[in-house]
């Protein structure tokens, strides 16, 4: 393998992002490679490492356990292989004798023979759509904001709750601002959100309206299942929310007139889009995007750079289980373009 000299630190394998994906992929090639994870954040784990359980009586397999089995996996990181730099932000990168020097805002720099970008995905802000009444009414919340605290005292207003509403697909499915998309996750965990709310308040009737419900991926008859029996499926999209006395309105037309319904509490079940830091390390990679900001995927996790590969949410919205089976999958391939390589130089 050629490289350029320099007193800079090489490593095989730079992953960028240590989320779940990145994090699963790093387990797989800690003990081959000599690699290194940056994250932006001063923590790893991305968003699945915020979430909790969401078990009632019975397992409601919303891949949360996945991620908790993979922190345990990988302990506290004292005796990890790979190096981590967390609180940095890549600023620039120069590719020289078939490697690639990454420069970062604290002013280090590395060299790596190849990339790895897991840079994750972000919820949608619902303040971007007003009219749901988000940050500006009271009970108006996100699907996310309620699943973080489902498991602790946040929720303990809904004990005083009759009545709630949950709005699907809110920050997707929307071609005109370009996120035409399926989040892939929102009708699962609003449904799996339902279960649990019904299972602590027995009393709640909670109406969900949608425009196309998505019982993707394993586990659909019990998702199924719970749509018929914990919700109201109402086949409908408010086009507005209003706050009167405290509780919101939502707005919509039927049959040609305007039909208001109160409630105690709404849910937005906000969709997932790129994070900052996949559209900023795409522009500075100079890898291709699809229409959504997502970086494209080529087959097997490659890119449009070689030796620039791409995983877990970075390419596309997936589950926590998905994300974390990707990593794994593009560490395999990346092991296999290093195999190769080292045949051909041997």
């Amino acid at each position: 393998m050629n490289r350029f000299p320099s007193s800079l630190p090489i490593y095989d394998i730079a992953i960028l992002g240590a989320g779940v994906a990145g994090l699963s992929a790093a387990q797989i090639l800690s003990p081959f490679l000599k690699g290194v994870v940056i994250e932006s954040e001063k923590q790893v784990g991305g968003i699945a490492w915020q979430l909790g359980c969401k078990a009632t009586d019975r397992c409601l397999y919303c891949g949360v356990c996945y991620g908790i089995q993979l922190r345990r996996d990988l302990g506290d990181f004292s005796s990890f292989p790979f190096e981590f730099i967390l609180g940095q932000q890549l600023v620039s990168m120069s590719e020289r004798n078939e490697n690639y020097h990454l420069s970062f805002k604290n002013g280090r720099s590395l060299i790596a023979h190849s990339i790895l970008i897991a840079t994750g995905i972000q919820p949608f802000d619902a303040r971007q759509v007003p009219q749901y009444g988000y940050g500006s009414f009271p009970h108006v919340y996100t699907g996310i904001e309620v699943e973080r605290n489902l498991n602790s005292e946040g929720i303990k207003a809904f004990h005083s709750y009759q009545k709630i509403a949950f709005i699907q697909c809110v920050g997707s499915r929307n071609f005109k601002e370009k996120r035409g998309y399926c989040s892939q996750v929102c009708c699962r965990y609003a449904l799996r959100i339902s279960e649990d709310l019904a299972f602590q308040y027995p009393h709640l009737q909670i109406d969900m309206y949608y425009m196309d419900l998505q019982l993707l991926g394993g586990k659909k008859e019990l998702l199924a299942e719970i749509s018929k029996n914990r919700v109201r499926l109402i086949r409908h999209m408010p086009y507005r929310v209003e706050s009167s006395n405290g509780k919101p309105i939502l707005v919509f037309e039927d049959d040609q007139k305007v039909t208001r319904v109160e409630y105690d509490a709404v849910i937005l079940s906000i969709g997932m889009t790129p994070s900052p830091g996949t559209k900023k390390v795409a522009n500075i990679l100079r890898v291709n995007i699809d229409d959504a900001g997502f970086i494209k995927d080529y087959g097997d996790g490659t890119t449009s750079q070689e030796n620039i590969f791409v995983c877990g949410t970075a390419s596309g919205a997936k589950d926590i289980e998905k994300a974390i089976s990707d990593g794994k999958r593009v560490a395999q391939q990346i092991l296999s373009v290093h195999r190769k390589l080292q045949q051909v130089t041997s």
